[in-house]
């Protein structure tokens, strides 16, 4: 994986439970030569096989985060195709992917060390996102 990408990925991640609109959105600006839905699965579950993230969802109902408890690739496929009456990330409109809540991840503490092995991003690399006048008031 792109160091770049990772070292966004997990700081993001970090912040709070990130859900497919934040590695759709960071993949496309980070790694845009190489975005697609399925590069971005790919990325999904590169984290998720290095042990730096876990797989859940918000199931509703006043609840909080719960973790899904199944492998990385039944993971993959219930992001990809949809679980739990969620459309999945392959079938959704482009303009649905910002607020899909198909699943959330949550970063381990494998993914607190490799974040602090690679550093701050915004210190490593810049802001992205400065030139993005949607995201800077």
């Amino acid at each position: 994986m792109i160091e770049k990408l990772e070292n966004f990925l997990l700081c993001n991640v970090a912040d709070d439970w990130a859900p497919i609109g934040e590695f759709d959105g960071t993949v496309e600006k980070i790694a845009a030569e190489e975005y697609s839905r399925t590069y971005v699965l790919r990325v999904v579950e590169e984290l998720a096989n290095e042990g730096y993230i876990e797989f859940g969802a918000f199931p509703g109902g006043g609840r909080g985060w719960e973790p899904w408890n199944v492998g990385t690739k039944e993971a993959v496929r219930r992001i990809s195709d949809g679980y739990n009456g969620v459309p999945g990330y392959l079938s959704i409109a482009d303009s649905e992917i910002g607020s899909s809540e198909i699943f959330r991840a949550r970063i381990t503490e494998s993914g607190r060390r490799r974040l602090r092995e690679l550093g701050d991003p915004y210190e490593n690399y810049g802001d992205p996102w400065a030139d993005d006048p949607y995201l800077h008031a």
